[in-house]
C-alpha cells in the first residue's frame, strides 16, 4: 500500500486526480485515500444519465484523458495506469473537467 501512496502523493497535474491524505484501518481492514469530490461521479455514471453528449464535450475529455496520460508516460521512469476505463475517469461539475484516477493497478517502468 505504501507505494501507491507514496506514487499518489508525487502526481501534480490537472488531469490526475488530487491525493491528499491516507490511513489503515486495522480493525475493519480498510485502506481509505482521501481525494477531490468529482460531483458527477465516474464517466459511466455520467455517461448512464446523460445519453446525448455534445460532440465538442466527448473531444474535450478526450483531450484532457491524453494530457494525462502524456503527464503519466513522460515521467521518468514511465508510470503505466493499467486500468484505463470510464470508471476511472472523473467528471467534475458543468465545467468539463474530466480526471484520471483509481491508480491502484499503475506501475512504474
Amino acid at each position: 500500500m505504501s507505494s501507491q501512496v507514496y506514487l499518489l502523493m508525487s502526481l501534480k497535474h490537472d488531469n490526475i486526480i488530487k491525493f491528499y491524505n491516507s490511513w489503515v484501518d486495522d480493525m475493519n481492514k480498510t485502506i481509505n485515500l482521501i481525494t477531490e469530490l468529482f460531483t458527477f461521479g465516474s464517466l459511466r455514471q455520467y455517461r448512464k444519465k446523460h445519453k446525448n453528449v455534445d460532440l465538442k464535450a466527448l473531444k474535450n475529455w478526450a483531450k484532457q484523458i491524453l494530457r494525462g496520460l502524456h503527464y503519466l508516460h513522460s515521467h521518468n521512469p514511465p508510470i503505466i495506469h493499467r486500468d484505463l476505463k470510464c470508471d476511472n475517469i472523473f467528471v467534475n461539475g458543468n465545467n468539463g473537467e474530466v480526471k484520471i484516477g483509481d491508480l491502484g493497478l499503475a506501475i512504474v517502468m
